[in-house]
């Protein structure tokens, strides 16, 4: 996948990124609370793999899409330690953009993980509405972590069935395990750069490390599969 980096800026308002400061870092919470649960059912290798793609010390690439129903979080990318600094938060907060050639030169992985978990935790959230009157406050997740889930999650599965036969569109995302996920419309954007013409889906990125906010990077993901990244901007 390649990556290309262009001097264009994309505003959000405050409230957004505040928002989206608070559901990352709750999100990044739930996925580590599942990791611990799932590594019991794996082999010591695959479990200490999985482990390793959750660390709180480690940085992540959170994907985010801004819907009619709200920010909506598909997935997630991690960093290695060697990864260099982000800006500080206080820079994003005065308009300044997060370094894109470190997005750039930053070797990502960990999808094929992410997208397990969202199927356990997901698949887990149903199970927990479907028995909550039986299950009292034995649930595995806290209210307040059942309604982040509700609010920021897509449906992912392992079966394509519970997808369909709701009528819901969705994408399949085959990584040896074939994985279907609800197909979350981002909004399209068309604009002229120093690149030419670009044009593709909106995409939001959030910088989480060690479990703290570090920051957006937008995107954009074209018919090929390339991100063109831009700088944010607050309003």
């Amino acid at each position: 996948m390649n990556k290309i980096v262009v001097s264009r800026k994309v505003n959000y308002f405050q409230q957004d990124v505040a928002e989206l400061e608070q559901a990352s870092l709750r999100v990044q919470s739930i996925y580590e609370k599942a990791a611990r649960m799932v590594k019991q059912y794996f082999s010591p290798a695959a479990a200490e793999k999985l482990e390793a793609t959750v660390l709180s010390q480690r940085s992540y690439f959170q994907k985010w899409i801004h819907t009619s129903k709200g920010w909506k979080f598909i997935g997630s990318e991690y960093q290695n330690e060697q990864a260099e600094a982000r800006p500080p938060l206080a820079d994003l907060k005065t308009d300044t953009s997060m370094g894109e050639s470190t997005a750039v030169s930053t070797k990502r992985g960990g999808t094929f993980a992410s997208l397990i978990l969202q199927a356990f935790i997901w698949s887990q959230y149903e199970e927990i509405q479907l028995f909550h009157p039986f299950l009292g406050d034995e649930s595995f997740y806290t209210g307040e972590e059942m309604d982040v889930i509700a609010a920021y999650f897509v449906p992912t599965y392992l079966t394509e069935r519970p997808l369909y036969e709701s009528g819901i569109q969705y994408r399949r995302r085959d990584y040896g395990v074939t994985i279907f996920q609800e197909d979350v419309p981002a909004p399209s954007v068309v604009f002229d750069s120093e690149w030419g013409t670009m044009e593709g889906k909106l995409m939001t990125g959030v910088y989480v490390s060690g479990l703290q906010f570090k920051g957006l990077g937008p995107y954009l993901k074209n018919m090929s599969g390339n991100r063109i990244y831009m700088q944010a901007a607050v309003q």
